[in-house]
């Protein structure tokens, strides 16, 4: 017996390729914003993190979309993190101290979602897959956080030896 709801794609079902579609359609719209971001950064250091970034997104949606995800997207939390990497991509301006503190509560937000999905996937590919993100997106938020505490304009003094 067949069963209709296993696609092609490495036995994902239609509920897993919809979830692999908006982890792709995510990491899609926040390479364009790391990248525009990279782009028009005056800061060295900021500009290395976000083209980091940028490529980071841009690999795990080629790795996505391979995996046979259909665009389908429709998980809530990853929709309202890509209309906000959408939006701040549109407005074509430097990302200013506010944008950063908060694209730093979005990425918390991305990471947790990335997690989650990664735990609750019952597909071995799906999860190795969502688990390789999660590390990757992990280590360059950590990489990130620490410079965005010492940049001048976010609340914080640049911390030097005496």
């Amino acid at each position: 017996m067949q069963r209709t709801d296993i696609m092609a794609h490495g036995g994902l079902t239609l509920p897993e390729q919809q979830i692999l579609a908006a982890v792709s359609a995510t990491c899609e719209a926040a390479r364009h914003f790391y990248q525009h971001a990279a782009q028009h950064s005056g800061d060295s250091n900021l500009r290395y993190h976000f083209t980091a970034l940028a490529t980071l997104h841009h690999h795990a949606s080629q790795q996505l979309a391979a995996s046979g995800g259909i665009a389908v997207p429709q998980h809530k939390q990853l929709a309202a993190i890509q209309q906000w990497y959408l939006q701040q991509a549109a407005t074509h301006h430097l990302p200013q101290p506010a944008k950063l503190t908060e694209l730093s509560g979005l990425l918390q937000q991305q990471l947790a979602v990335m997690k989650q999905l990664s735990k609750t996937a019952k597909q071995q590919q799906m999860k190795a897959t969502l688990a390789h993100l999660s590390a990757a997106l992990q280590m360059a938020t950590d990489s990130l956080f620490a410079l965005l505490q010492v940049l001048p304009g976010h609340g914080q003094k640049i911390q030097t030896k005496n």
